[in-house]
């Protein structure tokens, strides 16, 4: 007995095919010739590149709906494509694009395209992780102020790590003031970058803001640390406040899978979480319970390859917030196993060490 998913991937090449080119018209991509499954067309992401009408770099593969350029090496699905040649900040509004455009494909309906493209991918075999040239990140220079001076990163890490600003910082297409770029490799590769609104932008701005497809759930962010002990913290920003004198990896927020976990323990004997001090970050440690359902916490998932400790920290404040001195303390003298570890009673200010406040102290 075959499913819907069976049939959607069953889909003649030629019906394939016309998705593509639909999808290409619609992005204003002129397809200059088709090789089997390919269609050849001008790279439409990078915009260094040279005489792209007459020797084009970049295919559309339609059997498979994976994008990639020879000449810059950029890839993706075609949802990331859209996203990117849009402007667009999610692949989710990649998706409403696509369902809003009347008669976009005339092979098949759109949801059932969309149904087809995710029933490519399934948890067995997820869609491969974009990839970008290092040469789109020579549109943005220097290290604002605000990185340097504000979140006290040091130069030489954000040298290192990349650290770029974006003086325009675009949100669906609007121009809404400077933003530090912050680049994720991985694997040796630009699999994207996050951005943090600068105090000069708008305030309206989303304050995080990250590339379509950005891999999170996939990666950590890190320099690939030595040693046998590593410090795990939630974002960028607390790696790249800590990382010259702490070994260090973030992992994107407080959700933390299993793909990830096996990223953070490899070769390591010890692992120290260091989540934000809130409701999302203690569960993260503790664990939680949906629908009668109990699902452990990441240092317990992750203490079937090495021992798991957590910092028990008493300030309403993320590593990114505190200095070298309280993290080095934090880590050292208070760390406990992650059975015993309780969540904080009453959290301290970590410049005045009085109960937390809102304001100046």
């Amino acid at each position: 007995m075959t499913s819907d998913l069976d049939q959607l991937a069953a889909l003649p090449d030629d019906h394939k095919a016309q998705l593509a080119q639909d999808v290409l018209d619609a992005l204003g991509v002129t397809v200059k010739r088709q090789i089997r499954d390919e269609l050849i067309i001008p790279c439409p992401v990078g915009a260094y590149h040279n005489d792209q009408e007459r020797n084009p770099t970049a295919a559309l593969n339609f059997s498979k709906l994976l994008f990639h350029c020879l000449g810059c090496e950029a890839s993706g699905t075609i949802l990331w494509l859209i996203a990117t040649v849009r402007g667009d900040t999610t692949i989710d509004q990649a998706r409403e694009w696509l369902l809003g455009e009347a008669g976009l494909t005339r092979a098949v309906g759109l949801p059932d395209m969309l149904s087809f493209f995710d029933a490519l991918y399934t948890e067995k075999s997820r869609p491969p992780m974009p990839v970008y040239s290092d040469r789109m990140l020579e549109r943005w220079e220097g290290i604002d102020g605000y990185i340097l001076d504000d979140r006290q990163i040091p130069i030489d890490t954000a040298i290192r790590m990349g650290i770029c600003t974006d003086p325009d910082g675009y949100v669906d297409r609007k121009r809404t003031g400077p933003r530090a770029v912050i680049p994720h490799w991985w694997d040796g590769k630009l699999v994207g970058w996050q951005s943090r609104r600068l105090p000069s932008a708008d305030s309206a701005a989303p304050k995080y803001l990250s590339t379509p497809a950005f891999p999170r759930d996939e990666t950590i962010y890190s320099s690939d640390p030595s040693g046998d002990t590593l410090v795990v913290a939630e974002s960028p920003m607390s790696v790249l406040r800590h990382l010259h004198h702490q070994p260090m990896a973030g992992t994107f927020g407080f959700v933390v899978t299993d793909l990830q976990i096996t990223h953070l323990v490899k070769g390591r004997r010890k692992l120290i979480w260091f989540m934000d001090n809130d409701k999302a970050g203690w569960q993260a440690v503790e664990g939680r319970t949906h629908n009668g359902r109990f699902y452990p916490g990441a240092p317990q998932r992750a203490s079937a390859y090495c021992d798991n400790w957590v910092v028990e920290n008493p300030f309403d404040a993320d590593p990114a917030d505190m200095s070298d001195e309280m993290v080095d303390l934090l880590v050292r003298e208070h760390a406990v196993p992650w059975q015993v570890w309780q969540r904080p009673k009453t959290l301290y200010c970590v410049r005045c060490f009085q109960p937390a406040h809102k304001g100046a102290c």
